[in-house]
């Protein structure tokens, strides 16, 4: 974990490095987040269900570079905090749960995110506003994870890293000279598993990926 954050480190130097050199739009931005959960469990005996979805709040730093004036390249680092819950049940109820075995259990989850992504412009739609779609991809370092409470204690390592499927929309208004207001709603689907190891005595293999809503709210300078 220290080797991790002495990379993360590294590679955040470096990328605000970069951006002071760079002429395209620097900004920050603020999200009000909804995780959830995708969760399958490899075994006849035990049931694994999604505990519902959470609201988080994640803030960043993000960059778009001008490629052409309707196509940018836009990356960033952002810092995401997401929450993996789930039920466990025996074939007929949680008493043939494993002893010690809590039925609900919750991990809160910390990423740093750097997305790589397109963003595609629509000409003005009203004086100085637009409309953008933006696809793209998402790689995430996994800085911090607990369980919620000291009894959930199946999970006992998750992933370092995740990565996920980047898709949104959104409206843009230039307010300034060099200032730009944004607001766009986004879903990033997740395709790593991200349990690396459970509790030694529960042999199944549990596979939990992340689904995420949203809600960016940013200015660009």
């Amino acid at each position: 974990m220290f080797r991790m954050r002495k990379f993360i480190l590294i590679i955040s130097i470096l990328f605000v490095s970069y951006l002071s050199n760079a002429q395209s739009k620097l900004g920050l931005k603020f999200s009000p987040t909804i995780s959830s959960n995708r969760v399958a469990l490899v075994d006849s005996t035990y049931d694994v269900t999604s505990d519902g979805s959470n609201g988080t709040f994640s803030v960043g730093l993000i960059y778009d570079h001008e490629i052409t004036e309707t196509y940018f390249f836009s990356t960033g680092l952002i810092f995401v905090p997401k929450k993996t819950s789930f039920l466990v049940s025996g074939e007929e109820d949680t008493t043939s749960l494993p002893a010690g075995q809590s039925p609900r259990e919750s991990y809160k989850l910390q990423y740093l995110q750097v997305p790589v992504s397109l963003k595609l412009f629509t000409n003005e739609v009203m004086p100085d506003g637009r409309v953008f779609f933006q696809v793209g991809t998402a790689l995430e370092f996994l800085v911090n994870n607990e369980p919620e409470k000291e009894d959930y204690t199946l999970v006992k390592d998750f992933r370092g890293v995740d990565f996920s499927v980047l898709l949104g929309g959104g409206f843009e208004y230039r307010a300034g000279i060099n200032t730009t207001l944004f607001a766009e709603v986004s879903y990033q689907r997740g395709l790593i598993n991200q349990v690396k190891a459970l509790r030694e005595d529960f042999q199944e293999e549990l596979f939990i990926r992340s689904n995420v809503i949203m809600i960016d709210l940013g200015i660009k300078f």
